[in-house]
């Protein structure tokens, strides 16, 4: 019994680091009032999933072998993912995207660890032992968690997620796409014998780390391609306040146009009444010579 109590434990622990990967993109835009709920729901989810299995183990409602516990998996990750998406949204299909990628961390780590299993404690493989199995993976899984952090953290920002691209309806299941191609060919169906072979070993392990870096690859597509449009963007706002500095130009020069015309039209005027006031004081009319001088100005005044 307490073997079942232990290895149910262990497995209900390694749900939440992969639960926390899931959160850990959308952190910038968790509230303090939906951090709380996730928090105070992960742990009532984890006590609850804990006693129902527990007690359906010890009852022996439920055959203890690993094959139970991947079924429960399929299960069990169901209400922290629909927890998140309900609280966080809505990014249904971003959530998508990062469970896939989540996906396929797990599943390299999943293969990983089966490997070192098989290898180090052959006898314990064959006789199905389940609790070694979660004794490698949680810590590996955990080894692995910055590197998935650092992945994970630049993939979404506030400014990312206010906006609603069309392109993540159709990206967005991908990684789980891949992640259900991969995880349906045929390796578990192998007989005992052949999965200790070495070929087998190195055959799934290289392609857990092409899928691991599929989703790498995904990921920085994804950063690059955001770059890009954010870089068209500032280009795209860059040439508006060109433009704008440009119409503020031509408007200057256009005044200045026309003040020049009004000035030249000035002397023009001014040099013709100059001439007149010039001759009438040749010819000795000093009043209406001083008449004219007023007139002009007043039109300069006016001006």
């Amino acid at each position: 019994m307490l073997e079942k109590i232990v290895t149910t434990l262990l497995f209900c622990i390694s749900l939440l680091p992969a639960a926390y990967l899931r959160y850990y993109p959308f952190r910038s835009i968790a509230s303090p009032v939906a951090k709380r709920v996730l928090i105070c729901g992960h742990i009532y989810i984890f006590l609850f999933e804990f006693v129902v299995y527990s007690a359906l183990f010890t009852h022996n409602m439920m055959e203890f072998i690993s094959g139970s516990y991947q079924w429960l998996y399929l299960f069990s990750f169901l209400p922290y993912f629909l927890l998140l998406i309900f609280t966080i949204r809505p990014y249904w299909f971003r959530h998508l995207f990062v469970t896939g990628l989540q996906a396929m961390y797990m599943l390299f780590v999943h293969t990983v660890t089966m490997e070192i299993y098989k290898l180090c404690w052959p006898e314990f493989w064959e006789t199905n032992e389940i609790l070694p199995y979660y004794l490698i993976y949680i810590p590996l899984f955990l080894v692995g968690m910055p590197f998935m952090e650092w992945l994970l953290g630049g993939l979404f920002t506030r400014e990312l997620l206010s906006r609603r691209p069309a392109f993540w309806t159709y990206l967005g299941p991908v990684p789980l796409l891949l992640v259900y191609y991969h995880g349906n060919m045929g390796y578990f169906n192998l007989e005992p014998q052949e999965m200790l072979s070495p070929a087998i070993h190195l055959y799934t392990l290289i392609s857990r780390v092409v899928l691991l870096l599929v989703g790498f690859c995904l990921v920085k597509a994804i950063q690059n391609g955001v770059q890009q449009v954010k870089l068209m963007f500032q280009i795209r706002e860059r040439t508006i306040r060109l433009q704008d500095q440009l119409t503020e130009v031509n408007e200057y020069a256009s005044s200045l146009r026309e003040e020049q015309q009004k000035m030249a039209i000035l002397r023009h005027d001014s040099r013709h009444q100059l001439r007149l006031v010039a001759e009438l004081v040749e010819n000795g009319h000093f009043d209406e010579a001083e008449q004219q001088l007023l007139r002009v100005q007043k039109e300069v005044k006016n001006r």
